[in-house]
């Protein structure tokens, strides 16, 4: 299996506030560069009227007023301005070019007090939580890859087209009961000593287990997340032939919330496909999961239309998938509070009898993928400490 970079920060990506600048998308440069300059600016004016005296030294006070200078793109005066200082962060009214094409214009930046009221500063932290590591990768061909990957490792050992509809245990194994989706009138069974359980919490907790109350009270009690992802295929690249975006993430208050740009075959003539929408959890994600998929992809280009107008000359066909429709899973991923967690996470992770769970639900990074192969791995290792054991 090949991988590619999976590019989430790009900073020429989009940020928009619908009540903001106009509607006007904003470049993520800018915003970042305008922030940390507006704030710089704040700090270095209260350092220089001696309000930190009680808690920074003198000479680390001069260290920090450089620092400040350094990081916010500071003038001499401790101020933020359209200069070209600024510009190499914001960027340029006019580019620097070559020859007589004109010597580089600055930009303007954006008031703080303004950029505070658009709300856009809370985009800034997004990439630099923990686990959205950079750089990430994601496989070529998309992310069931992976799954094909395992299938040509244990091959025919997985049965395919199994509809499980009841687990019962005793002293020396399990019995699983299933039914094949295609000829669905036979329940057949399959027995082993253990079983090692993946199935979404939704999709368990309406299915009879012979598991203890504690254990079952756990598979009842963690709901799972609504979220809705939108895929648009339009006539040409034009975010990168117009916009300059090569993979990155542009984020919106309208509901899709985010577009992603494709990271694999940049300035390639002809059809591009991007995520139009990535919905996850709060109202707009059951909204849009009560709507038909035609609907969805309808809204995506309405709504995408206000960061991209070439949207709705370029578009041509779309699909659209909410987890909470999918019938095997009938959610997106654990939403554990921190109460569920305390009360019922060791009870859902515990072996039970000869049944234990696995899964993102089971784990501490819910909605990964991470979390669900960790999760396999110490059920396992447990699992077999267990065995070897007894």
């Amino acid at each position: 299996m090949t991988l590619e970079p999976f590019i989430q920060l790009n900073h020429n990506a989009y940020l928009h506030a619908t009540r903001a600048f106009g509607g006007k998308p904003q470049r993520f440069r800018s915003i970042k560069a305008d922030f940390q300059g507006g704030v710089s600016e704040l700090l270095a004016k209260i350092t220089q009227q001696g309000r930190l005296d009680e808690t920074v030294g003198k000479e680390d006070q001069e260290i920090l007023l450089q620092s400040l200078r350094d990081w916010g793109a500071l003038d001499r005066d401790y101020k933020y301005n359209a200069n070209l200082v600024s510009a190499e962060f914001r960027g340029y009214a006019r580019d620097p070019g070559g020859g007589l094409m004109g010597d580089p214009l600055p930009s303007d930046p954006i008031p703080l007090q303004e950029l505070l009221r658009s709300r856009m500063w809370r985009y800034l932290q997004t990439f630099a939580r923990y686990d959205f590591q950079t750089t990430m990768f994601q496989p070529v061909g998309g992310m069931d890859m992976i799954g094909k990957a395992f299938a040509r490792e244990v091959g025919d050992l997985i049965r395919y087209g199994a509809k499980v509809t009841q687990i019962q245990q005793n002293g020396s194994g399990v019995t699983v009961s299933y039914v094949d989706t295609a000829s669905p009138s036979t329940v057949q069974q399959a027995t082993a000593d253990w079983c090692i359980c993946t199935i979404p919490l939704p999709i368990l907790s309406q299915l009879p287990v012979d598991v203890s109350a504690p254990m079952k009270s756990a598979i009842d009690s963690v709901p799972y997340a609504a979220s809705v992802k939108i895929g648009l295929q339009f006539k040409r690249r034009f975010w990168e032939e117009d916009d300059a975006i090569y993979g990155g993430i542009s984020y919106t208050d309208l509901p899709i919330r985010q577009i992603a740009y494709p990271n694999y075959g940049f300035n390639r003539g002809g059809r591009g496909i991007l995520l139009g929408a990535y919905m996850y959890g709060g109202a707009n994600s059951f909204e849009f999961t009560a709507m038909t998929p035609a609907e969805r992809v309808a809204s995506a280009v309405e709504f995408g239309a206000a960061i991209h107008p070439q949207y709705r000359s370029e578009f041509e066909n779309g699909v659209a998938v909410a987890w909470h429709r999918v019938p095997f899973t009938l959610g997106c991923a654990g939403e554990w509070t921190e109460a569920a967690r305390a009360q019922h996470y060791r009870n859902l992770c515990q072996i039970d009898g000869r049944i234990v769970l696995a899964g993102e639900h089971a784990s501490q990074l819910p909605a990964w993928q991470e979390g669900a192969i960790l999760s396999a791995l110490d059920v396992i290792s447990r699992l077999h400490e267990r065995v070897v054991k007894t």
